[in-house]
């Protein structure tokens, strides 16, 4: 991470969630343009907006980086998963397009596995859209399975299922 980029990781607060969803919606839109139709970044956009993902973020284990104006840099949350047991599910992990690359997402993710290392949970699973894969790869997430996601409106996004075992200490 950029030395120069001041930040700190903390959980969520209540106060916090607009900030998340903006980011979370800008970052989307512009890092996976590559890799998805002006249809499926709108009905991500949608999804992010809609009533049911403001109460899902809530049920979340959220991190998020706040630079010191209060700007909400980037989050990444996990809940338990069913399979692998005691497993846990990395999710919503965005970064704001200017620190994109720059360590904070590795950040975030660490983050977000310790605090479900203590809680028990050994395992880690993600559903990575499309042009997140390489981002987990590196961090010694394995592809599992291709699949799609529901976004809004009845449209899908391309996900890869992946896996990081039991074993791997986190990647550097």
């Amino acid at each position: 991470m950029d030395s120069t980029v001041a930040f700190v990781i903390r959980p969520m607060a209540g106060s916090d969630i607009n900030g998340v969803l903006a980011m979370q919606a800008g970052s989307f839109t512009a890092l996976a343009a590559g890799h998805h139709t002006a249809e499926q970044l709108a009905a991500h956009a949608a999804l992010i907006r809609s009533t049911h993902y403001r109460a899902a973020l809530a049920g979340f284990r959220m991190v998020v980086a706040v630079a010191p104006d209060g700007a909400i840099l980037g989050s990444a949350s996990w809940c338990p998963a069913e399979r692998p047991s005691p497993g846990a599910r990395i999710r919503k992990v965005f970064v704001v397009p200017g620190h994109a690359g720059l360590g904070l997402g590795r950040r975030l993710v660490e983050a977000a596995e310790a605090d479900a290392r203590t809680a028990g949970h050994r395992h880690f699973t993600v559903r990575a859209n499309a042009n997140a894969a390489p981002f987990y790869e590196r961090l010694g997430y394995r592809p599992l399975r291709e699949g799609w996601m529901d976004a809004a409106g009845g449209i899908g996004l391309p996900v890869v299922f992946m896996g990081k075992p039991e074993t791997q200490e986190p990647a550097r």
